[in-house]
């Protein structure tokens, strides 16, 4: 840009400087920039980080956490449909019957093993423990798109979120649709900063 001479005028007021640099070298690093030695490019790592969007290098998709809000929208596209509300038991075998009998002393009954509903204490008394994913059944309910049903909906999915470590499912009671949440920053099996 070329030298510009100075503006005719007495006074300027109520107009800050954007950025003001003393004419001072303050380190000697020949790596130093304008937006380090200001401090403004802390300010754009805020920024960016902030209203910039993660996508997943796998499958090209939006990486983003999930909330209470995601799970009862879900449930509006669905109104009318019987539903359980889960959260995964993700615990070894030989730990089942703790992390069973503690969930039972917080006043869980029902969990979903495979594609059967059965209670917590059946579960404990069989001899052998039914194999495949093990699911805490937090809720049962018909969807519907009143207040007091979403606003069940969504306890229940904060309950199924804390319980689950982060994650719950949604899913017809006749297993026709199912659908998975995290909130987890996390997609395709890789976890984001």
């Amino acid at each position: 840009m070329g030298r510009l001479d100075k503006p005719d005028v007495d006074s300027i007021t109520g107009i800050s400087p954007a950025v003001a640099i003393e004419q001072k070298v303050t380190s000697r690093t020949s790596r130093s920039t304008v937006g380090t030695s200001t401090e403004i490019y802390d300010y754009l790592k805020l920024l960016f980080a902030r209203i910039g969007k993660t996508y997943s290098p796998v499958s090209g998709a939006e990486v983003k956490r999930h909330t209470v809000s995601d799970v009862v929208e879900v449930a509006r596209i669905h109104a009318g449909a019987r539903v359980y509300v889960l959260a995964p038991v993700q615990v070894s075998a030989p730990q089942r019957a703790v992390k069973l009998g503690s969930l039972a002393t917080q006043g869980f009954s029902r969990i979903l093993v495979g594609e059967t509903v059965t209670t917590i204490e059946e579960a404990l008394q069989a001899k052998t423990f039914p194999r495949g994913p093990l699911y805490l059944l937090v809720d049962r309910l018909e969807l519907a798109d009143d207040e007091e049903t979403l606003i069940r909906l969504a306890d229940s999915a904060s309950t199924a979120f804390r319980e689950g470590d982060g994650y719950c499912t949604l899913r017809e009671a006749g297993g026709a649709w199912r659908t998975d949440f995290s909130n987890r920053f996390e997609l395709d099996g890789l976890h984001f900063e």
